[in-house]
């Protein structure tokens, strides 16, 4: 009986199907078109529950809600629908993709974050998953006394691409971002952080800043800048582990992520420019964390547009990064 030769053999290989993850692994590069490639494969993996279909380093390492996870459990046995709203990040220069939306967990809508670094044969080596779940109680209500929003989708100016000439450093992305968080975590007042004035901030889906249906004079109502002159950060204990992964020079974004610590101790703070003191809501007054995904829209050096998506966790809980 004749063997096949070696030619017949490769031939044979050749005609076989393309797997999904075969396919997305080709040679990548940085390149922002594999990039956001791998970022569809990666969430048509995930809706189809099968984590077989992303193309994966042999060490991938997964975390969800700062946990770490085997690829197939957590959000990978509940997902069942696409993002209804979605924010890409794409970041040529560090080989990472993100996304900021929501996504449906078995009728369940709920405000979702991801990160990916993709290597250069285009393998997934880390992903980063927050995902806000509500569990009991009824249904959200709006910031400031406002009604509740469903958004379908994100502010315009995030999605939209800049133009070429104003396209900032990668870095120079990241320090107007972080000088946000550093103006909560050691500040009393907006010095120090460049904000538009028509800057808006959504978190959760609830706009926090800038909301045109808020009661005027609530903190709310307010604008970025506004806000933090009333010295509401006394709040927030510290802001750790502060992560700029995902930053989009063409769009102008920087995707931070990081905790926020409240401690419990403040028993007054202030929220309006006459810095009134009040008492701290009794939410405030134990001890938790809020592991948080902030993405910042930086147009003209300033900071334009937040959107947010956070989940409480243990107090001083890691990352796990």
């Amino acid at each position: 009986m004749m063997k096949p030769s070696i030619l017949a053999l490769l031939a044979m290989a050749t005609a076989l199907p393309v797997t999904p993850a075969a396919a997305a692994s080709a040679d990548c590069d940085k390149s922002r078109v594999c990039l956001q490639r791998t970022l569809d494969t990666y969430l048509g993996a995930l809706v189809a529950r099968d984590p077989s279909r992303l193309p994966v380093t042999r060490n991938v390492k997964y975390t969800e809600n700062g946990v770490r996870l085997n690829l197939g459990d957590g959000l990978w046995a509940t997902a069942s629908a696409m993002p209804t709203y979605r924010l890409d990040v794409i970041d040529e220069e560090e080989g990472q993709a993100g996304i900021l939306g929501r996504i449906n967990e078995n009728g369940n809508n709920n405000w979702y974050a991801a990160r990916l670094r993709v290597e250069p044969d285009g393998r997934v080596s880390e992903l980063e998953v927050l995902v806000n779940r509500r569990v009991g109680g009824g249904p959200a209500g709006g910031a400031g006394g406002a009604p509740p929003r469903e958004f379908t989708e994100p502010h315009p100016l995030m999605n939209q691409v800049l133009p070429q000439e104003q396209w900032l450093p990668r870095a120079e992305l990241v320090r107007i971002s972080n000088a946000y968080f550093t103006g909560i975590d050691t500040g009393t007042s907006s010095y120090g952080v460049s904000f538009s004035p028509q800057c808006q901030r959504r978190e959760n889906g609830n706009i926090m800043a800038s909301n045109p249906d808020a009661t005027p004079g609530s903190i709310a109502s307010m604008d970025c800048r506004t806000q933090f002159d009333t010295g509401f950060q006394v709040i927030v204990a510290d802001i750790r582990e502060r992560r700029f992964e995902v930053v989009d020079r063409t769009k102008g974004l920087a995707f931070g992520w990081g905790y926020f610590d409240h401690d419990g101790t403040p028993e007054k703070m202030s929220n309006t420019l006459e810095r009134t003191p009040i008492d701290v809501q009794p939410m405030f007054r134990q001890p938790f964390s809020f592991y948080i995904a902030e993405l910042f829209k930086i147009v003209d050096g300033q900071i334009r547009q937040i959107e947010a998506v956070l989940t409480t966790v243990p107090y001083g809980m890691e990352s796990g990064w």
